[in-house]
């Protein structure tokens, strides 16, 4: 059976084809009977346009790209769909790509997508030089998870996230508390600062620095020599890395018995060891993000004017 055009769907509707195409693209301006007349029609005869014609003709291909650094994190799987779901209730769809945390295959992913005509792409990045030539490519595109000023970058506050730790601590009437996670991070610079204030919590002397790397179990191992299991609380940078921790030390025969946990992006790994975490606002982060992409997408707002949204996040106490 011969596959039907946007031409075939405006004979049967009695309208011209430019209009069945108005219709697929979103455009306002045709009038309400004629539009759910073409809907009524396409959804009859079950019609899919031609995307790839759609776009060589210069019209909206409806489709988005998403490139991930990774998604051993399950906040990066959850990233994916607050983002797939706020694209869908905007009418666009999502292509999803993994980069594993590798630069060239990140500018691959963004290469494919730009060959694909997507109408716009959303990065949790791996690199800044891949940012820039995606910048470069004038390709409308947004950040999720970084703080990147010449960008538009969607992120939450992570020092302040940090900071609800060390009170939620001190709530607790804990003496030694101890981190165990990135370095450089923003979250272990409010915590440090954070445990400074008041008197109930010792100096912050038990905590073990890192850089995230590829084998982050084997970093998590290595730290357990360094740390001290005389602590009341810890805070782990992420809930992965909680996770990684206890099995670790499980295989030691060791336990925290009922010190006080706390990881960091509220994933399902925290729920599952009931411990409590720093929930990022991804929903509304996604919200946002989706919301100035389409409109630089539809021109509604100059490509070059720089947006940066800092969101706060929530402590989830268990």
């Amino acid at each position: 059976m011969k596959k039907l055009t946007m031409k075939d769907i405006g004979i049967l509707a009695n309208v011209s084809q430019s209009t069945v195409s108005r219709v697929l693209s979103g455009y306002p301006n045709v009038k309400k009977e004629v539009r759910e007349r073409v809907l009524k029609c396409i959804e009859e005869n079950e019609f899919s346009p031609d995307i790839s014609a759609q776009t060589m003709r210069g019209e909206s291909s409806k489709i988005l790209g998403f490139v991930s650094a990774g998604f051993e994190n399950p906040f990066y799987l959850e990233m994916v769909g607050f983002v797939e779901r706020e694209a869908r209730r905007r009418g666009y769809s999502v292509i999803v790509m993994n980069s594993e945390d590798d630069e060239d295959l990140e500018k691959y992913h963004f290469k494919e997508l730009i060959t694909r005509h997507v109408d716009g792409i959303i990065s949790a990045p791996v690199s800044l030089k891949n940012l820039r030539f995606l910048k470069k490519n004038k390709i409308p595109f947004v950040v999720l998870n970084e703080n990147i000023d010449w960008l538009d970058s969607f992120y939450t506050n992570l020092y302040s996230g940090g900071e609800e730790v060390a009170r939620f601590f001190r709530e607790k009437n804990l003496k030694r508390v101890a981190y165990l996670g990135e370095g450089k991070s923003e979250k272990y610079k409010g915590f440090l600062s954070e445990c400074s204030k008041g008197e109930n919590i010792n100096r912050l002397e038990d905590n073990v620095l890192f850089s995230l790397a590829k084998d982050l179990r084997k970093v998590v191992k290595e730290s357990i020599a360094k740390i001290n299991f005389d602590c009341d609380g810890y805070f782990f940078s992420s809930d992965t890395i909680a996770l990684l921790f206890l099995e670790e030390i499980n295989k030691l025969g060791m336990s925290l018995g009922n010190k006080v946990l706390v990881g960091y992006d509220n994933t399902i790994i925290s729920k599952t060891l009931n411990i409590s975490s720093v929930e990022q606002p991804m929903s509304k982060m996604a919200e946002k993000a989706i919301e100035l992409l389409l409109d630089k997408v539809l021109k509604n707002i100059d490509i070059d004017e720089i947006h940066n949204v800092g969101l706060e996040p929530k402590l989830i106490k268990r």
